[in-house]
């Protein structure tokens, strides 16, 4: 059984399947909207740095006091998330810094070689297409302090060329005058569309018996520290195996059987304009800006932010407003008006690193949540991970991430 139907859930659901398991998914809207839906669209697979890094603290205060800025937090929300921040500080020194990139390699490293042969079974192989994300920079010496990130990036075996101002407009011509400097990461692959892929994996999932029931599962059945199944609104279901996979609500479902994780709910907003009036070849990460633009099926996409507001406020979409007014300033001749605002909960641990592997305390539970910004990227490989451990035993790969670490 499956708790969730993102993006990470349909990936463990498919990695079971194809080893001949008999599965359900539990989710309360199966096809509606989710996190998955809304993202960047990009298979980001050098992205394996943390988000803490040494002297991020420094750039905090200005991103809150900007309206437009990267970063806002509701003042409700802070004194519950008081032990997230502080571990997530404490996560700001070069050995853990480089501990975590050397375990994010490790799944980010074989995304590819688990993606398209799911791709392909799904039927979505031509919807993903290697375009390459320009980092985008408006003076060359705003490169420099980011030299962490391009060194591990490096030492992990990543190509990254350097563009100067006239290759740059001559690969993006709808670039403003102001960006000057870029580094390209041609490795990325992005997806037409995040939605249909999933809609492609539910139906496949569907046509090999996998059932999909509607509920909201509130709590883990156990007995002699083993699962016996899940308490759903509508009912209970019983289950020798059992994957949560339910994103930002996952740690309410560990908390059940007595286990502890840091998890924010990291909420993204995006805007997508179906008549953008320009062409972007590649994605785009502005980085002064802190927001991307990903040319997709469904138009232009503008996204990025994080808030934390936790999981029952409504949506401020000021804050995709916000990233439109600086997609406007960098992309001059953008037009289309507002185009189709969005908002999704990203299920963020501290560490960036997500929760995979086998409870410590519950026999038959294991956990797939927590992947931040990288759902989309390591929803695969995660689900083959999960799957090896939870029918093999393969543990070693799963170190890392697991929930153990928040004990």
């Amino acid at each position: 059984m499956v708790i969730g139907a993102g993006v990470v859930g349909l990936a463990c659901a498919y990695a079971l399947t194809v080893r001949g398991q008999a599965v359900t998914v539990i989710d309360p809207d199966p096809d509606g909207d989710k996190a998955s839906f809304g993202n960047a669209c990009a298979l980001a697979v050098t992205d394996c740095a943390p988000l803490s890094v040494p002297g991020l603290w420094r750039s905090l205060p200005a991103w809150l006091l900007d309206p437009l800025g990267p970063l806002s937090i509701r003042p409700t929300q802070l004194p519950g998330l008081m032990p997230w921040f502080w571990s997530f500080l404490r996560n700001a020194n070069i050995p853990k810094v480089q501990a975590c990139a050397a375990a994010q390699w490790q799944l980010n490293n074989r995304v590819w070689q688990d993606f398209e042969p799911f791709l392909h079974t799904i039927g979505y192989a031509a919807g993903v297409t290697q375009k390459g994300m320009l980092k985008v920079f408006n003076q060359r010496h705003n490169y420099d302090p980011l030299a962490l990130e391009w060194q591990i990036k490096r030492d992990q075996g990543f190509t990254l060329e350097l563009i100067e101002r006239e290759q740059l407009k001559a690969m993006e011509p709808a670039l403003s005058d102001a960006k000057q400097f870029a580094v390209f990461h041609p490795q990325w692959r992005i997806v037409d569309d995040p939605k249909q892929l999933l809609a492609n994996c539910r139906h496949w999932l569907q046509a090999q018996g996998v059932q999909f029931v509607r509920d909201e599962i509130t709590s883990i059945l156990h007995t002699d520290k083993r699962v016996k199944g899940v308490r759903g609104k509508a009912q209970n279901y019983a289950c020798e195996q059992l994957v949560v996979a339910a994103g930002a609500w996952s740690a309410k479902l560990a908390r059940t059987v007595g286990e502890r994780c840091l998890l924010a709910s990291e909420r993204g907003y995006n805007t997508t304009i179906a008549a953008p009036g320009i062409e972007l070849n590649h994605m785009l990460f502005f980085a002064e800006e802190q927001f991307v633009a990903t040319p997709m099926g469904l138009g232009l996409r503008i996204g990025g932010a994080a808030e934390f507001a936790g999981l029952a406020a409504p949506p401020n979409y000021q804050r995709s407003r916000a990233l439109l007014t600086k997609a406007q300033r960098c992309l001059p001749d953008l037009v289309g008006g507002e185009g189709e605002m969005w908002m999704g909960q990203r299920p963020s641990t501290p560490d960036t690193l997500p929760v995979l592997g086998p409870s410590l305390r519950c026999a038959g539970l294991h956990y797939a949540f927590g992947h931040g910004h990288l759902g989309l990227t390591q929803s695969v490989t995660s689900g083959e991970l999960v799957a090896q451990a939870l029918l093999e035993g393969k543990m070693e790969a799963l170190q890392p991430f697991s929930i153990a670490r928040f004990a």
